[in-house]
């Protein structure tokens, strides 16, 4: 994984645990078609999904209060 990515992996666990969330990571070079179905534009990526349907995505993690915003919105939306 690169080095954005792994800064961005653990910025995520800090906010999943703080939330008490799962979430699954991925390499993105072994989904190809992954990247295709969802137009995946960048990575790291975080796709947030309600029901089975994409409903969210977030290419940039800019820090942990950040993404404790999008996730607090994701979760009480």
């Amino acid at each position: 994984m690169c080095k954005t990515c792994d800064i961005s992996e653990t910025m995520l666990s800090v906010v999943a645990e703080a939330k008490q969330i799962s979430y699954e990571r991925i390499n993105l070079n072994f989904y190809t078609r992954l990247i295709e179905y969802y137009q995946i534009r960048s990575a790291p990526a975080l796709l947030l999904f309600k029901n089975g349907e994409l409903v969210k995505e977030v290419y940039a993690f800019q820090s942990v209060p950040y993404l404790n915003e999008v996730l607090e919105e994701f979760l009480f939306d």
